[in-house]
Formats: C-alpha cells, structure tokens, sequence
C-alpha cells in the first residue's frame, strides 16, 4: 500500500519539509560558510503532540491548504505562491514520463531520508530517557518517532510505486479509490448527484474518506512497530551510571555498560568562540535549533569536520574537550597550525552563527572510570584536550578516586585550560594537577621548569607502576615519556597513547598538538648528506595510477601525491577509514589497532600507516 499522507504532525513535517525547500537556511542566524553537505532537515517536534480529537483537522488543513501554506492553514511567508505540497505535486503527473520521474523521486527520497534520520533521533531519545527513567520523556520520544517513521514510509510508498512504472497521479488516486471502496466513473454515475460534483469536490470527499481509514491504519501499524522497538531496546538497556549513551562500533570499542551505533553526521551550528591561547581556539558547536545534540560520545572521543576550504574539500578530526554530560552542546578546542587548511580557515574565517558539517563520535582513546580505579593523564600542548573532557566527565560524576594531571607546555602562554584546571583542583580533593613549562623566562611563573621526566613523574604520583595511564601529545614528547615510564617500571599495557603525528607528505591533518622537529638528512655511503629519495614504486590497480613510494611515505600520502582518492578520517590507525586491499608487497605498520586479525591475514591495510621500502600494489 502506498502511503501519501499521515495524520497530526507528519502534515506538519510536511509543509515545513517544503517550506525548508523554499528557504533552505535558518533565520535565526545567517550562516557565513555551509559546509558542502548543505542544510539539515528540521528536526522534528519532540516536545508535544497534538490532542486525538485535533489531529483530523491538522490533516486537512496541510493537505487541502495552497502552495506554500502551512499545516495549520495559514499561508505563511510564501502566500499563495510557494512550493505545493507533497499530495499536491503528485496529481499534477498523469503519466509517468521522464520529468514526472525526475520532479516526484527526489521529493520522495527526501521524506524516506528525513524520516530515517528523525527516526534515528528519536531512537537516542528514547534510550536516554529510559537510562535516566524518565518515564514522561520516553512518551514523548515515543509518539515522535510513531511520526518520523510515517513520514518515512511515506516516501517509501511512492518509489516503490516508481520502480513499478506507476503514474504519480494513477498512485494517489488508486489508493483513495481502494481505501474508500470506490468503484469508478460507472458507479459514481449511478449515484444521481454525484455526477454533477466537479473533479475537485470528490478528490476532496475522497481525501476526507481515505484519512479517516488511514490514520487508523497507520496508527494501529506504528503501534506495533513502536512497540516492538521499545521492547528491543528495553533487552538491550545500559548498565547503571552508562548514561553517556551509545558510541560508533566501527571507530570504538564498547564500554562497560555501553551500547553502540554508526557515527552521526550532520550539520552544527557554531554558538560561540572562545580564546583559550594566542594559537588555540574552543569552538562550541550547538544543534540547528536549540536541542540536545544528536549523538552521544565517551570523554576523549573526537569529532570529524568536512568543509570546502579554497576550493578543495577537507576533513580533519579534532578531540572533542567538552564533558558527555553536558547535552546542549559539544566543544572542539583547535589549535591554529601554519600549514593546517582547516584549522586556519576556522581561526581566521568562522564566526558565530556559521554551519559545519560534523561526524561523530570517533576513537578509541577513553576514559570513563569504569576501566580502573584512578586514572594519570600526562598530557603535552593541545594533547590536553581528551584530557580536559575526561577530567570534566570524572568531575561531573563525583568520580571517588584520585585523577591526577600532568601537563607539559613551552611558555606559560601555552597553558590552555589553565583558570579552569585550577578551579577543578580546589574544587576537588581527588584531583592534582600539575604544570612544567620548558621556558619561563620574563614571566612570573613559579611551578616547574624543564620536561616531564621520570623524576618529574615519580614526584607527581606514589606508585606510578600500578597506575593507568592517559598519555597525549606530538610524537617526540610522547617517545620521552614512554621512555621514562618504562624506566619507572610501569608495564606498557598500562599505559594508552593518541599520537597526533602530522603526514610526512601531502596535505596536514589539524590533529597535530605541535610542529615535529625537521627530519635527519639520509647519510650516503661515501658519507656526503643527501636527501631522502623515493626508491620503490606503488601502483593503484582501481584507479590506473602508479607512482613513486618513499621509505617514509605512508600510502595515503603516496596516493594523495598523485591525486588517487582513498577515504581517511584520523590519519593516526584508529578509525579504520582507510582500510584498502594489499595485493603485492609488504608494509609495516606502527599503529593498526583498527584492524581485525582476519583483516591483517586477507590483507587489508590502514593506507595512512603502511609504508615500504620495496614495490606496492593497491586495490584503490
């Protein structure tokens, strides 16, 4: 059966479905910049619905109302000339022509998508709730998704009618002709003063007969189909105190009490910008209009931007330092970086009120209490910003055991988070925080001076061998530490890492707390200096090209020297975007924790870790 229509609130979705066609930005805050993913759908009402006795008439009003008019019936800003609706649209085709095809399909598509994605919405809601038991919220949740899922089969009903070669106009009136019983012009005709009635007076009869079999209908179907996800996710309710919500399956593992999903993707909106140093910049990013947002993380996940930045389309991951808790916004603390496109661009061009295209959430690198009692964070730069959201989760929560923070900057200007972690300390007796810079020179600083060494180390924390360990920061500070921690004895399976590592070549993740120092010159055999230089080749079978490979040259950065695509995400092995097809030779990999054991023995690779010395060939 076809569905063109459904009762209450989906006509509402559905005037402001074309009423966003009409204005496809919102009017609260002109954005400056769009990311290339476009606007996002409105989401749907979560907050009330309409009384029983009301929905009929709400019907009628969004779909007898005139273009443009909304489903309360009043004709808006667009009068009597904007967009028509859905039903509307559809009795403007008699014959499935080509154009018919190409006006009905991505209309259709569109409510399929935007009921798929306000679903999906509704399901987190839901499950919030019912972690906080939150017996009012989870109703409420409840009957909005009973309306996405409508407004999603409402698509769904006219491309299957599309793929069956079936006229638009033939589909809408079939269906009122089946659910009102009537027959045909012959029978009409034999009613006496039917026959007088205009074409209009009885699509409209029919309209008015058909709602009342379908809202039933429909009502009874979402019943059943709510009632068997309630009951899916009431079998799969997280443990106590997980009230952090689910994490993506692909990009995380589980945690105790966890649920998973996909990565969200959608559009933010930037609320405000805040200075945390001369180079770092916190961006808090809230949804289009004013909700929760949409998606759940765990304290040192991190969140992916896609933009368009001087014509090229980029992507960059920054950890998100803001707490789970908080459910009103996220925070991205960005460092701005000399060569980094995306985190120049965001430095020198964002502004309040702007749009970004966002992914979320990533990474294994967390921490929620759960995995041990007492946790050290050793942190170097803008390394402190999973740090951060761990500290403010753990404090949130009245975490009851002790969190201790190390923190390693050049200048006491670098300090980010600086007031705040302060505060935190006094605030709480199980937390110590301490701070070393390398220089102090003309300021008044008078903490330590010098690196985070094992001494340094052992005199922050008692017991350092039988701790858990956070450790976060650009390449040669983390080697330090990891030295000096394996000269106090702490066993490495203690100790978790996030490497922010810049590529050697091609174009600069902004995940980079601070600039690598410049690489050692190659020493030739008769002892002169010479550059590095590429001494094998790599050839991509998919994409036709081939191209020379360096020892220290990942095989995404080969790839994107040559302009072959392969999708990436982190850059550092965690995420697994960039797993492709090894089909001759052999790489080495530092990190491929994204890869399963099956994987690695039918070879797959994370192209922005493989490298190699000899000849490659790559299925991509």
């Amino acid at each position: 059966m076809v569905t063109i229509c459904a009762p209450g609130p989906l006509l509402a979705q559905d005037a402001a479905v074309d009423h966003a066609e009409h204005h496809p930005v919102a009017a609260d805050s002109p954005p400056k910049a769009v990311s290339s993913a476009g606007a996002a759908m409105p989401k749907p009402n979560s907050t009330t619905s309409p009384a029983p006795g009301g929905a009929m008439a709400q019907m009628m009003k969004g779909m007898m109302a005139p273009s443009g008019a909304t489903a309360g019936g009043a004709a808006g800003c667009c009068g009597m000339s904007g967009p028509k609706p859905f039903y509307t649209s559809l009795m403007e085709w008699p014959v499935l022509t080509d154009e018919a095809r190409r006006a009905v399909r991505p209309q259709a598509l569109q409510r399929l998508n935007s009921g798929m994605v306000a679903l999906s919405a509704q399901q987190t809601r839901i499950h919030h709730a019912m972690a906080m038991k939150d017996s009012a919220a989870t109703t409420d949740a409840i009957a909005d998704a009973r309306e996405s899922l409508a407004l999603a089969e409402s698509g769904s009903g006219v491309l299957q009618g599309l793929a069956e070669g079936r006229p638009p106009r033939e589909m809408a009136l079939n269906w009122f002709k089946r659910e009102t019983a009537i027959a045909g012009d012959k029978q009409m005709t034999a009613q006496g003063d039917l026959a007088s009635l205009s074409w209009w007076h009885v699509t409209a009869m029919a309209i008015l007969a058909a709602a009342v079999v379908a809202a039933l209908i429909s009502w009874r179907a979402r019943r059943r189909r709510v009632a068997s996800l309630v009951e899916r996710l009431t079998s799969a309710t997280p443990a106590a105190g997980s009230a952090v919500g689910p994490v993506s399956p692909t990009t995380a593992p589980t945690a105790p009490g966890m649920t998973t999903q996909k990565p969200w993707k959608g559009i933010l909106r930037i609320k405000a910008i805040f200075q945390e140093t001369p180079t770092v910049k916190t961006f808090r990013l809230t949804e289009l209009n004013g909700g929760s947002i949409p998606f759940s993380f765990l304290p040192g996940q991190y969140a992916t931007i896609t933009s368009e930045v001087d014509g090229q389309k980029v992507r960059r991951s920054y950890t998100i330092s803001s707490s789970p808790t908080q459910r009103d916004y996220i925070e991205l603390t960005v460092k701005r970086e000399d060569q980094g496109l995306e985190s120049r661009h965001l430095h020198d061009h964002a502004e309040t009120g702007d749009l970004l295209e966002i992914s979320a959430p990533a990474g294994n690198f967390f921490f929620t209490g759960k995995e041990a009692d007492g946790i050290v964070l050793i942190a170097g730069g803008v390394g402190i910003t999973p740090m951060m959201s761990v500290l403010r989760y753990l404090t949130d929560r009245s975490y009851a055991h002790e969190i201790h923070l190390i923190y390693g900057v050049r200048t006491t200007a670098d300090l980010i988070f600086r007031e705040e972690c302060a505060f935190l300390a006094k605030r709480h007796p199980n937390v110590t925080i301490l701070s070393i810079v390398s220089s102090a020179e003309g300021t008044d600083w008078t903490g330590p001076v010098g690196f985070i060494t094992a001494d340094f180390i052992a005199g922050c924390v008692d017991d350092i061998a039988k701790r858990r360990i956070h450790l976060c920061g650009p390449p040669p500070m983390m080697d330090a530490v990891k030295a000096a921690l394996a000269e106090l004895q702490v066993p490495p399976d203690q100790v978790k890492t996030e490497d922010f590592a810049p590529p050697k070549g091609g174009p600069v993740p902004d995940k980079e707390p601070e600039d690598e120092p410049p690489a050692l010159p190659v020493v030739a055999a008769d002892g002169d200096a010479a550059p590095p230089s590429a001494q094998a080749t790599i050839n991509f079978s998919k994409s036709g090209k081939s191209g020379r490979l360096a020892p220290d040259q990942s095989v995404l950065e080969a790839a994107e020297a040559i302009g072959v695509v392969i999708d990436f995400e982190c850059r550092v092995g965690t995420c697994g975007r960039c797993k492709v097809p090894l089909t001759e030779g052999t790489v080495t990999m530092e990190v491929e924790d994204a890869l399963s054991a099956d994987e690695k023995a039918s070879g797959i690779i994370l192209a922005c870790q493989a490298k190699s010395t000899g000849n490659l060939a790559v299925d991509a």
